[in-house]
């Protein structure tokens, strides 16, 4: 298997993990960290710890965005 199959293929899992999460409201990790680990045969630990990196970057703009729309409100009406 070359990069491109690769690639393509941990994409497509990648969009089936997020589709399925968003549709039974699980985290897309419940999919990808066995998909990668059964499928691909990446060890146990990388697949958390991508899965990790995923939710910390999803969580981090989550609540940058949270933040620049809620703390102007609340510094206008606390004072």
């Amino acid at each position: 298997m070359n990069i491109l199959e690769f690639s393509l293929l941990i994409w497509i899992g990648s969009f089936t993990a997020g589709f399925l999460g968003s549709l039974t409201g699980l985290g897309g990790g419940v999919v990808i960290v066995p998909l990668l680990t059964s499928i691909f045969g990446v060890d146990i630990r990388y697949a958390v710890g991508a899965s990790l990196v995923s939710v910390i970057a999803t969580s981090l703009g989550a609540a940058s965005t949270y933040i620049k729309k809620v703390i102007p409100i609340c510094a206008w009406e606390c004072f």
